[in-house]
């Protein structure tokens, strides 16, 4: 029976191949006892194209990096990128004509609800023809470029933090690019991001599930002491953000998560408000530890030493 049932599945364990790929199986339960947060009685409704008994393992493709484009927006049309001005229109063109060539793989893009602190009063950023970029796993950002500079910088700017990083550096050779006045590169002093999607035009669970879980989640990380909005570069910390559609809303509520120390990267879904202590401790606090049930996708990438 056994063998039969190893046929029709046609892969591995999940236990195995996530243990394969450098992350512990938690031992600890992934739902809080304790805690008595709930989605609305609504999100059952909107669950039904969810079919809860297959596995999450593998219904997403590895990529090489992830680009964060801040909006200081929670919702988008429904393509977000490239209706979120010319700068994010220009950083997702690049990604899908340039990115695979540079990076080696696929190259996501994502428009959140971080901000471009600093730019605020200024005429192009308003317009939406400047801004701010966060280049994860590298956790390294481009700021107060524009979207006519844009691209050339990522193909020059990438592969230069690469090197670096395998070289072991713990500072970037320069932090100004002498091409492009006002442009800027800077280091990301965060400890780890976790990205939940809220793209409610794309699909309702989502815009629903991510406040709460965005709230539940800072509430453990508040008791820590770990917890940063978007303007606070107090070095260790750690930032829950909204991002657009990632793909699999049916599994909502998703979640991204980035480990800058181990260079870890973790694709949680169908995660719930009892489900949000656990992961702090676990997944952020643990470095990685993770429940088979939950995971998506699981990536070790070289980590930076900045």
């Amino acid at each position: 029976m056994n063998f039969i049932k190893k046929i029709v599945k046609g892969k591995k364990d999940p236990v195995t191949e996530i243990s394969g790929c450098g992350f512990e199986i938690s031992e600890c339960l992934s739902e809080c006892e304790s805690c008595t947060s709930s989605y609305p009685s609504s999100i059952a409704k909107l669950e039904k194209t969810d079919d809860n008994g297959t596995s999450l393992w593998k219904t997403t493709a590895n990529y090489g990096l992830h680009l964060i484009i801040p909006t200081g927006k929670s919702d988008w049309q429904h393509d977000a990128v490239p209706n979120s001005g010319a700068y994010a229109k220009a950083v997702g063109n690049w990604a899908d004509e340039h990115g695979s060539k540079v990076v080696g793989s696929t190259v996501k893009v994502s428009a959140s609800l971080l901000l471009s602190s600093g730019l605020e009063r200024d005429h192009e950023y308003i317009e939406g023809s400047k801004g701010d970029v966060l280049i994860l796993p590298l956790f390294v950002w481009i700021r107060g470029a524009t979207a006519s500079e844009i691209p050339k910088l990522l193909t020059k700017v990438i592969p230069d933090l690469t090197t670096q990083r395998d070289a072991g550096a713990t500072k970037l050779k320069s932090s100004t690019i002498t091409d492009y006045p006002g442009v800027t590169i800077e280091i990301d002093v965060s400890k780890a991001y976790i990205f939940l999607c809220s793209h409610r035009s794309r699909d309702k669970r989502c815009g629903i599930t991510a406040p709460i879980m965005k709230k539940e989640l800072e509430f453990r990380l508040r008791e820590l002491l770990l917890y940063r909005d978007s303007g606070d570069t107090t070095p260790g910390g750690v930032t829950v953000a909204f991002v657009n559609h990632i793909g699999g809303h049916k599994y909502a509520a998703n979640a991204l998560i980035y480990l800058k120390d181990s260079g870890k990267n973790i694709w949680l879904a169908r995660i719930k408000p009892n489900n949000a202590q656990p992961i702090i401790d676990e997944c952020i606090v643990n470095n990685g530890k993770v429940w088979p049930n939950k995971v998506r996708l699981v990536q070790q990438f070289n980590p930076v030493s900045w």
